[in-house]
Parts: structure tokens; sequence; C-alpha cells
């Protein structure tokens, strides 16, 4: 496999393995530290999760089901909620 393996090329990795990585880890982090001070408040870890939520809620009824979920984590053409 050489010294990129497998997942680097693009070949066989699996959104697991791709959520594993640290530079994947470093980019959530920096998205949700709306502040910038290095580190993450309860109030921005909230809004980060609202902003998933109501991604994921593609009828808009304030609710999740299953089906919502499934879809939203299996790759969805709907753009993420902008702040406001």
């Amino acid at each position: 496999m050489g010294m990129m393996g497998r997942g680097m090329k693009g070949q066989g990795a699996t959104g697991a393995d791709r959520m594993q990585s640290p530079v994947v880890f470093r980019i959530i982090f920096a998205l949700i530290d709306a502040d910038g001070d290095g580190t993450v408040s309860l109030p921005e870890f909230q809004v980060a999760h609202e902003r998933i939520f109501k991604a994921m809620d593609s009828d808009k009824d304030g609710k999740l089901s299953l089906e919502e979920m499934m879809t939203f984590m299996h790759g969805s053409n709907s753009p993420l909620p902008q702040h406001q």
C-alpha cells in the first residue's frame, strides 16, 4: 500500500475513517469555536448542534425522524443553514 495507505488515496476509506482524522477534528473544532479563543463553550457547542439539527430537519417540523437522520447522514443535496 505504500506510505499513503488506501484511505488517503480515496480507496476504501469509510466515513468512520475520515471522521477520525486529526485534521477533520481540527477543522470541526475551528468551526465550533466561533469566538476563536481556543476553547468551545457550551453556547458555542449548542449553536453548532442546533445548526446540524436544522439541517437534518428536512420537513422543518422541529422534530427529527429516523428517515431524516438517515437521509442526512448518507448525503443530502440541501445546503446547511446559514448563521442568523
